[in-house]
């Protein structure tokens, strides 16, 4: 098995079967809630995975435009920011909530989706062990506003990453952990799916 088919194979399942339960089941009033002062809700986790997906993939690995920048999608999500979502306050958070267009997430979530297996269908597996160009990610971390906060103390970690570890950390590992947060605010919620 080669290493695309093998990362798709993970980044199929974790979207038609564990995020297509949350999509089926969740009313939009249940992904925008926050069950606990100090959660954030399933609406900001999707779209903090994505946003961190489509920037690392797009920008660190392809050296292509996001697909936020490919559309509307700003305005499709009726949100007005490029930031990636790290470090936002739980009042931040509640902005988010009050206005995300869950329908223009899930959008965007799966044009994200779509990308990401264009990406790694066509990546050479040789190129895995390759830093990530430092100038790229300088510059897309602090000129294209994806840090809200504290990018130049953010930059130290991207800049440690091989494209192999963008790639598995970043597109796959990164979401399934946001889908354990997603699993327990789900429980808190009363919303059930297989």
């Amino acid at each position: 098995m080669t290493l695309a088919k093998l990362f798709l194979q993970r980044h199929d399942s974790f979207h038609d079967f564990w995020l297509a339960g949350v999509w089926e089941q969740a009313t939009d009033e249940q992904m925008r809630a926050r069950p606990h002062p100090r959660l954030t809700s399933i609406a900001w986790n999707i779209w903090h995975f994505t946003r961190v997906e489509d920037a690392a993939l797009s920008r660190f690995i392809a050296d292509r435009p996001q697909v936020l920048d490919d559309g509307p999608w700003t305005e499709r999500m009726n949100l007005p920011w490029r930031h990636m979502g790290g470090g936002m306050t739980y009042e931040e958070v509640d902005e988010l909530n009050a206005t995300i267009d869950v329908a223009g997430l899930r959008a965007y979530c799966g044009a994200v989706r779509a990308r990401t297996r264009e990406i790694v269908t066509a990546l050479d597996p040789q190129t895995l062990d390759d830093p990530l160009d430092p100038h790229r990610v300088r510059a897309a971390l602090l000129g294209e506003g994806l840090t809200l906060r504290n990018g130049e103390e953010m930059l130290p970690g991207y800049l440690r990453l091989t494209r192999g570890t963008c790639l598995m950390t970043l597109g796959l590992t990164h979401p399934f952990q946001h889908m354990g947060v997603i699993g327990a605010l789900s429980r808190l919620l009363g919303i059930e799916y297989e």
